[in-house]
């Protein structure tokens, strides 16, 4: 049974409400980093090695926005390229130390901006991932369309 209209019209104007506060807030915190949300969330994505394939499938990009957004940290010493250890054809993208550190510091400051999410306990935090995940629009991507997403 679908919902009634003004009840998806309530969960789509607070996800709007949400998002646009995490995005304005994710652009001033990759700012004060030197870095556009792009970036920021590029950093964040590499918590493991990841192909430059993968990382354009995930921010649903072409990989050749991705080669200009890996090509711009590169320089900052944030993101090395490193062969594949299974397919030496392949290169990895894999933070430095410095670059972990800078993902370290946006997480932390994501999480205390989400603080309002404290109020949930561990199951009703699972329940909302639960939840948004099946409601998923579109995939996980545009992370190169807009911003952040």
């Amino acid at each position: 049974m679908t919902p009634p209209r003004p009840a998806i019209g309530e969960v789509l104007d607070r996800l709007l409400a949400l998002a646009g506060r995490l995005h304005g807030r994710m652009a001033e915190i990759a700012a004060d980093h030197g870095l556009t949300p792009q970036q920021a969330k590029l950093l964040r994505l590499l918590d493991e090695p990841r192909s430059m394939g993968s990382v354009a499938e995930v921010l649903a990009c072409d990989p050749s926005n991705v080669t200009g957004l890996i090509a711009r940290i590169e320089g900052r010493g944030l993101v090395e390229r490193a062969p594949d250890p299974t397919d030496r054809r392949i290169r990895l993208l894999v933070l430095t130390t410095a670059g972990r550190e800078v993902s370290a510091i946006l997480d932390a400051d994501l999480v205390r901006e989400a603080a309002s999410l404290s109020r949930l306990d561990r199951d009703q935090i699972a329940q909302l991932v639960a939840l948004l995940d099946r409601v998923a629009i579109g995939g996980a991507g545009g992370g190169c369309v807009a911003p952040w997403p």
